[in-house]
Formats: structure tokens, C-alpha cells, sequence
């Protein structure tokens, strides 16, 4: 019996009558690929798919789409929206594109404060201002020396000259505690570490109260749901973050669905035992809502600060670039090969998937190798999908070895928008080819997700790093920088394969393929209509789509 007719069939002896959605353009993303005119929701699944006469004859209310698109519900797989409700409390967060507009927003901030108030540059990255460098003591004091001033890239600090005085940076022979101070014609103009001295000094951020934070977090999850996004991967939580979510939920207060991800720092199997033990969670435990879902190492660092593990020394260029001192420094590594190969075991055994947190190419391979190993003594871990998160840099010899592992891609389109130019003229141009390489995972058969590691600020458009999917998805499609240019056509994707990899790919990463990710019989009814055809519309106008109705599990979570 086909299910149409199996439904009327059920209803007839239930009195059930689901929710028609008819008249739209439903992109199924099934084997087919197929493109359906209607689709029938009940009890939070989709129960039929068909066209408009068929689903008709199922009864019940309907919605009419209006000929417009249908895509199944977005599944962001990297973000931190905890840390971002949290940083909300210290300000609003602004993109910053040069160093004028660095000192133009601290002349806005010092306007509003009484002298000698510390005031800190949001967090933007080197790599994206136009001069690519860090901003001197010199251009910040000409925004104020009222005030002290600190401008931060994660493991690099520049101070105006009221912040060095502060810091007691007063001449050569000043000394920071676990910061080393770069001096130039005998005047401080950058420290490398020191950040605890640092904030010692700096007023402690605002601290919220529970309800506090949990309003803060429901609006950025309504701001995920403005945009298309059903699903979330908290790519750093712990198990505050995930018993937050789940009582989120069970008040039905939560309008995304999550999967958390664990971050770890042990170094041995004791280790990874006693954190597992501490957690008290087993992997696939929670519901389609809340479920834990992997644990997660940090291996390197990051292509903004300098600290990605590269396959050859950074060199001299990259080296004056970053301001390090050593050219044959390969990056940061946190683990060794021995230590990864032990705590995947240990993981493995444990029946957790786990992650890593590598940007790398030299990293990468280090611990796709350590994987290898495991699963010789270990056939399961091929089973468990082992996470690449972020990866930027895959090679042939990568991707292979990731598909033989059955190893799937976390990574971050909007960071080769930003930062491709970057690499092509400090790297080199082969760098920036092979930069987030979708291409090349797709052509290996590597499931690749792309996502924003979106972490401060609530502007889709404009935060630390955009988590607007439809940017995304003309990066991926487009190939484009943001200056316009294309660094490797060939890592293009087709439309389909990028809309997979906020998808159906990314449910692959959570084993969630059976529930989310298209939209066939009976699966979750998360989908989204939007107000243009993704796939005949103009390259160009693919990153101006937006959603006019987002729905979750057959309730609607956002309407234009």
C-alpha cells in the first residue's frame, strides 16, 4: 500500500487529520531529489509528500505556500551560542573592517565613559582589517589617552600608552608575568601571553543572573530561527550547558534542536575516563531535541593568531606576519601522536565519538593517522564518525585516508569569505586553493558540513563570524572572497551539494540521518520557506534569501 493511501487508511480508524502544506516548490533533498508540490505534518513528522490532489486527499487544515520554496530545517554544526548570550552582557559587538574604524569606535566608547575607564576593542581578528596588522600604541592613542586601551587577538595584545603604564610596561626592563613585551625604538607595542596580569587590572565582565542568561539565549535561538536554522551543534559545552538546554526544553522554551559537544583537556586514558565518569552523560543520551553527541580535543590553534599546525615551518613572511619570532615554527601542538592515539582509544572503548579541533594540514594528518591506529585494534571506531573541526587545508592524501575512516568535516565557509585574500598573499596561492577545500572532500566522498563557529555578537550579518546560511551557501556555491575574487574554482559545489552540507551532510556528523536532513515520510518536520528559488535565483542574490516561515517539528518557530 503506498503511504498515502496506508495514512487515509490510519486516519479513518483515528480521526487524525494532519497539516497540509500545499503549493510550494519542496526541495526533498531525497535519493531522487525529488521536488515536491505539497506535504502533509502530523505529531511533529512529516507523513506524506506528494502533489498537491494527493495530499489533499489526506483532510485537515492547510497552509497555502504561495509557489514559494521549501528546504528542509538548517542545521548549523558549529556554534557557541551559551559563550555568545554570555559575552552579550558586555556589550553590543561590532565588525570592524581597518584601523580607522578601530579608532573611530573607541572615540564612540571614550565619549561615553569617565577617563581613566578601561575600554576593549571587540574581538577582530588581524587577518580581516585592511591593513593586515595589528594597530600600533601610537594609532590607538590618537583615539584617546584618556582612557586605557586594549586590542586583543586571542594570544597577542596592543595597549595605548594609559594601558602600558597601567600594565607597568614603562621601559625594556619592564617585566608582565607570563607575557613577553615586544619592544621597537625602546616603546612597548605588543605582548605576546600576559593576559592574567592583564585582566587583573581590567574590571571583571558583568556577570548574569541564570534568568538573565536564558532570556539572552532564547533570543539568539530566535535569531537562529530568523534565518533558517532548526539545529545546533554547542561545539564546546559542558554539562551546565547541556542540562540548560534540556530544561529549556522540557518548559518548551526552546525552539532548537542541539547536540552537544564536549571539550576536554586530558592528556591519557585516565584522563578521558575521569571526565566521562564526571559528565555523567553516555553518548546518543537525551532525545530529538537535546542529545549528547561527541567529545572534542583542541590539537592546534588558529589561522588568525599563528598557532595552526601546519605540514612545513610557518617560514619567514608568515613568521613577520604573526609577529613570531621563530620561522621554523610549525604551529601549536597540544597532543602528541601517542597521546591522541590513547585518548581515542580510551574514548572508543568508552562508546563516545569523538572530535578535533585542528586547523592545520600537518595537524590534520597527525590525527587522522592516530584514528587509523585505533581503529586497527579498535574496528569500532570506524563506526563512531570521527569530526574533523575546521581542517582547513585538505590535500588528496587527507581526504582519502578521512574516507577510508569514514570521517566526516566540520568547517567554516564564512572564514574563507573573510580570510581567503589573506592566505593567497601570506601563504601563497596554492595555500588559498586549497583553502576550505570543499571541493575536494565532496569529489572524495567525505560528508562535509559548512557552519559559522559563530561565538559573539547576534547580527546574522555582522558578528563574529556570520551565521546567515544563505551567506554561506553563496560562499560555497560562488567560490568568492569578499573582495570579490575566487582562490580555486574548482572547489566550487553545486548548489544541491551545498545546501547538503547544512543538511542532510550535517545530520550524517550527528547520526541524526534517519530524523533530520530531508524531507521524506517520516522524518522531523524541520523546514523552512524562504522567499526566492535557491536554485534558479542569480548566483548573487543566493545570500539575499530569506526565510519567511521557519518550522520546528511541524510548529512554527519564526514567520516573516
Amino acid at each position: 500500500m503506498k503511504p498515502i493511501f496506508a495514512l487515509l487508511a490510519f486516519q479513518a480508524l483515528t480521526a487524525a487529520a494532519p497539516t497540509l502544506y500545499l503549493n510550494g516548490k519542496i526541495v526533498t533533498l531525497d535519493a531522487k531529489e525529488r521536488i515536491a508540490e505539497a506535504m502533509a505534518v502530523e505529531d511533529g513528522k512529516i507523513v506524506a509528500i506528494g502533489t498537491n490532489d494527493e495530499i489533499k486527499q489526506l483532510g485537515g487544515a492547510s497552509v497555502d505556500l504561495g509557489g514559494r520554496m521549501v528546504l528542509p530545517g538548517l542545521i548549523e554544526t558549529h556554534c557557541h551560542s551559551i559563550g555568545a548570550a554570555r559575552a552579550s552582557f558586555a556589550g553590543e559587538y561590532q565588525e570592524l573592517y581597518d584601523i580607522p574604524g578601530i579608532q573611530a569606535w573607541i572615540k564612540t566608547q571614550a565619549a561615553k565613559q569617565a577617563p581613566g575607564t578601561w575600554i576593549e576593542v571587540p574581538r577582530n581578528e588581524i587577518t580581516r582589517l585592511k591593513e593586515r596588522r595589528f594597530p600600533t600604541p601610537e594609532e590607538i592613542d590618537a583615539a584617546t589617552t584618556q582612557h586605557p586601551v586594549l586590542f586583543v587577538s586571542v594570544t597577542k595584545s596592543v595597549l595605548n600608552s594609559a594601558g602600558w603604564k597601567l600594565l607597568g610596561v614603562v621601559d625594556e626592563k619592564s617585566k608582565v608575568a607570563g607575557g613577553e613585551v615586544v619592544f621597537e625604538n625602546g616603546r612597548p607595542v605588543l605582548m605576546r601571553g600576559g593576559q592574567a596580569p592583564l585582566r587583573a587590572l581590567m574590571p571583571q565582565p558583568p556577570t548574569p543572573s541564570e534568568d538573565q542568561l536564558r532570556a539572552k539565549l532564547k533570543e539568539l535561538h530566535g535569531i537562529y530561527n530568523s534565518v533558517g536554522i532548526t539545529s545546533i551543534f554547542e561545539r564546546a559545552t559542558d554539562r551546565a550547558g547541556y542540562d540548560l538546554f534540556r530544561d529549556l526544553s522540557a518548559k518548551n522554551e526552546l525552539t532548537t534542536r542541539m547536540r552537544g559537544t564536549f571539550r576536554f583537556s586530558a592528556k591519557d586514558a585516565a584522563g578521558v575516563e575521569s571526565y566521562v565518569k564526571k559528565l555523567g552523560l553516555q553518548s546518543g543520551e537525551g532525545d530529538d531535541m537535546v542529545r549528547a553527541s561527541c567529545l572534542k580535543i583542541t590539537v592546534d590553534g588558529g589561522i588568525h593568531w599563528g598557532t595552526t599546525w601546519l605540514s612545513e615551518p610557518h617560514g619567514k613572511k608568515r613568521a613577520a606576519f604573526y609577529r613570531n619570532d621563530d620561522p621554523y615554527y610549525e604551529g601549536t601542538h597540544s597532543y602528541t601522536p601517542e597521546q591522541m592515539r590513547e585518548i581515542f582509544g580510551a574514548a572508543n572503548k568508552l562508546g563516545w565519538p569523538i572530535s578535533a579541533h585542528v586547523t592545520g594540514d600537518g595537524g590534520a594528518m597527525e590525527v587522522l593517522r592516530a584514528v587509523e591506529a585505533v581503529s586497527q585494534q579498535q574496528p569500532s571506531m570506524i563506526d563512531r564518525r570521527f569530526n574533523l573541526i575546521h581542517c582547513y587545508f585538505p590535500s588528496a592524501e587527507m581526504t582519502a585516508l578521512a574516507k577510508k575512516l569514514n570521517v566526516g568535516v566540520d568547517t567554516q565557509s564564512y572564514l574563507y569569505f573573510r580570510d581567503a585574500d589573506f592566505i593567497a598573499k601570506i601563504y601563497g596561492p596554492s595555500w588559498a586553493e586549497r583553502f576550505l577545500g570543499l571541493g575536494s572532500w565532496v569529489k572524495a566522498g567525505v560528508p562535509v558540513a559548512i557552519n559559522s563557529d559563530h561565538m559573539i555578537g547576534f547580527d546574522p550579518d555582522h558578528c563574529m563570524n556570520s551565521f546567515n546560511p544563505f551567506l554561506m551557501l553563496y560562499i560555497a556555491v560562488s567560490r568568492k572572497d569578499d573582495h570579490g575574487n575566487i582562490h580555486g574554482a574548482h572547489q566550487k559545489l553545486s548548489r544541491l551539494d551545498a545546501l547538503r552540507a547544512i543538511t542532510t551532510w550535517a545530520s550524517w556528523l550527528s547520526f541524526d540521518e534517519n530524523r533530520l536532513g530531508s524531507l521524506e515520510e517520516g522524518k522531523l518536520a524541520d523546514f523552512v520557506v524562504i522567499d526566492r528559488d535557491y536554485l534558479t535565483c542569480a548566483e548573487d542574490d543566493i545570500k539575499a534569501i530569506k526565510p519567511v516561515r521557519t518550522v520546528l517539528g511541524g510548529k512554527t518557530v519564526f514567520a516573516r
